[in-house]
C-alpha cells in the first residue's frame, strides 16, 4: 500500500488488526469446543441471542454497551476488547517496523497466532491443531522469504525445517523423560506441535530461546502459585502461556542472542 499516504495506511492496518482480533476471540472460544468459527453468527454466552453487526464493532461496541449484552445485560468480559486492542497494536506495529516487506505479514501473522494460543491455553488448557499445524505449514511455506530465519533461500528453508524438527523433538523428549522419571505427564502433544510451528518460523536458535525462556518464567510462576493458590508442582500449568510470549521474543532476538553467545565462545580475531 505504498500508494496510500500516512497516516491513512497506519489507520487502515490498525483497523484490520482490530477486526482480526475480533475473529481471534471467536477462535479462542470455539476451536477448543470443536465448533465452526464461521457459523453461526456470534451470540451472547448468557441468553444465546445473536449479536447484530453494529453490536460487534471491535472495542467500540463493548464500550458503548458498557461491557454487557444488549439483550439480557449479561456481563461481557473485558478480555474481548483487550484481545482486539492487542491484535490492532500487533498489526500496526508490524506495519510501522517492516512496511512493505515480507517481515510485515510474517511477523504479524505469527504474533496473532501466539496471541490466540496464549488465551486458548489459558482458558481451555488446549492448543488447537487448527492453529498449530496450520501455522507449521505456513512457517515452512514462507521460509524462503522469512527474514527472521538465518541465511537466505535454501539456507532459510533448511533452518525452518530443522527448527520444526528440533522444536517438536526437544519438547517431546523432555516430556517423555519427565513422565518416565516422575510418572506424571509433563505436557501434551499440543505443546509439541506448537514448538514445531515456532521452529518453522524462528529456526533452531528460536526454539532454544523459546524453551529456555518459557521454562524459566513458567518455573518462577509455578513456584509463586504454591503459596498464593495452594497448588503443588504436580498441578498442570498451561505451558503454552509461557511459550507464546517467549516465542515472540525469539522471533526478534534469538538470532542476535545466538550470534552474541557464539562470539563469546568462539571469538574471532
Amino acid at each position: 500500500m505504498s500508494f496510500v499516504p500516512e497516516p491513512l495506511a497506519s489507520v487502515y492496518f490498525a483497523l484490520v488488526g482490530l477486526v482480526l482480533g475480533s475473529f481471534l476471540n471467536v477462535c479462542i472460544h470455539r476451536l477448543p469446543l470443536g465448533q465452526s468459527v464461521v457459523r453461526p453468527r456470534s451470540r451472547c454466552p448468557g441468553c444465546g441471542e445473536a449479536i447484530r453487526w453494529y453490536q460487534n464493532v471491535p472495542v467500540l461496541s463493548w464500550l458503548v454497551l458498557r461491557g454487557r449484552c444488549a439483550s439480557c445485560r449479561t456481563r461481557i468480559s473485558v478480555r474481548y476488547p483487550f484481545v482486539e486492542l492487542l491484535a490492532g497494536l500487533i498489526v500496526l506495529g508490524a506495519w510501522k517496523i517492516y512496511g512493505l516487506t515480507p517481515g510485515f505479514p510474517i511477523s504479524a501473522l505469527f504474533a496473532l497466532a501466539m496471541l490466540a494460543l496464549f488465551f486458548t491455553d489459558l482458558d481451555h488448557q488446549l492448543l488447537p491443531d487448527a492453529i498449530t499445524l496450520t501455522g507449521l505449514v505456513a512457517g515452512l511455506a514462507v521460509a524462503w522469504y522469512n527474514p527472521f530465519l538465518p541465511g537466505e533461500g535454501w539456507a532459510a528453508v533448511w533452518a525452518s525445517v530443522s527448527g520444526a524438527g528440533v522444536g517438536a523433538g526437544l519438547l517431546w523428549g523432555f516430556g517423555a523423560a519427565y513422565e518416565k522419571l516422575r510418572g506424571v505427564e509433563a505436557m501434551g502433544l499440543g505443546d509439541v506441535k506448537m514448538m514445531a510451528m515456532v521452529g518453522a518460523f524462528t529456526g533452531p536458535a528460536g526454539v532454544l530461546f523459546t524453551i529456555f525462556g518459557g521454562s524459566v518464567v513458567g518455573a518462577i510462576v509455578g513456584v509463586a502459585m504454591i503459596p498464593l493458590r495452594g497448588r503443588s508442582l504436580q498441578d498442570t500449568l498451561p505451558f503454552g502461556c509461557f511459550l507464546a510470549p517467549a516465542a515472540l521474543l525469539a522471533m526478534f532476538f534469538a538470532r542476535q542472542v545466538a550470534e552474541f553467545y557464539l562470539g563469546i565462545v568462539i571469538p574471532t580475531r
